[in-house]
């Protein structure tokens, strides 16, 4: 495999990291991005109202300037299956085609992992929150999904996608590679990408804070997957919805 990048799973995102980023700049990164998905969760628990992706970004922009931002609602169709690794094609990471091309070979790569792999294990406690039903609401009723992808090209400089959707149906063990059709879906599929660089003035006086904050709960939320990537077998492409 292609060693342009490093891959992570950190709470409920996948992220790459070129291989030219090194030491403090994958350790800032990975408490940043963290620390907003672990904000986020919180401020859901305490008020099912609100906009996670809303909170998210409130944490990040602390020290991460957000540049380009896109949303886009896609609508899976009702008689063909998609897979969340065909949803991330509908806004390109990465402007370069040979650089977009190896990102979803590295996406290809993960949604083809075993589900039995730990580290997935991570991804699903983050990706899906059941609400508590109401009396009145079936079990089975849906619930919110987010799948990130995030990719630092250098040490101060990362793009994103973030996708949410509803849905009834019981999430597999390796989300990535699992199919829907429209029917699965309550409504359509937000994919909002952002584009966003770090100013170290801003980061300097919150980089130790914010690696307090974190530092306990790294190692059960932050998992390098590079080598499981490296050992597996792309499936062939229809056996994961591209």
């Amino acid at each position: 495999m292609d060693k342009a990048y490093s891959i992570f799973v950190n709470a409920a995102a996948i992220v790459l990291v070129s291989s030219t980023v090194r030491g403090t700049g994958v350790e800032d990164l990975m408490n940043s991005v963290l620390l907003a998905q672990l904000v986020a969760n919180k401020n859901l628990q305490r008020i099912p109202s609100a906009d996670w992706y809303a909170s998210y970004m409130d944490v990040l922009s602390v020290a991460w300037v957000a540049g380009a931002k896109r949303r886009k609602d896609l609508l899976p169709k009702q008689d063909a299956a998609s897979s969340p690794v065909e949803w991330v094609t509908a806004i390109p990471l990465d402007d370069r085609p040979d650089q977009q091309q190896q990102i979803m070979a590295v996406l290809d790569r993960v949604a083809a992992l075993p589900g039995s792999l730990p580290a997935l294990s991570i991804l699903r406690k983050h990706m899906q929150k059941p609400n508590e039903p109401e009396p009145t609401q079936s079990p089975s009723a849906s619930s919110p999904v987010r799948l990130l992808v995030i990719v630092a090209h250098s040490p101060v400089s990362m793009t994103g996608i973030c996708l949410q959707f509803n849905t009834g149906k019981a999430i597999n063990a390796n989300p990535w590679g699992q199919c829907f059709d429209g029917k699965d879906i309550d409504g359509c599929v937000s994919a909002r990408y952002l584009r966003m660089q770090l100013s170290e003035t801003l980061f300097a006086p919150a980089r130790e804070v914010i690696a307090r904050k974190v530092g306990t709960v790294v190692g059960d939320n932050v998992v390098d997957i590079t080598g499981a990537i490296e050992d597996s077998v792309v499936r062939p492409a229809e056996e994961v919805g591209r």
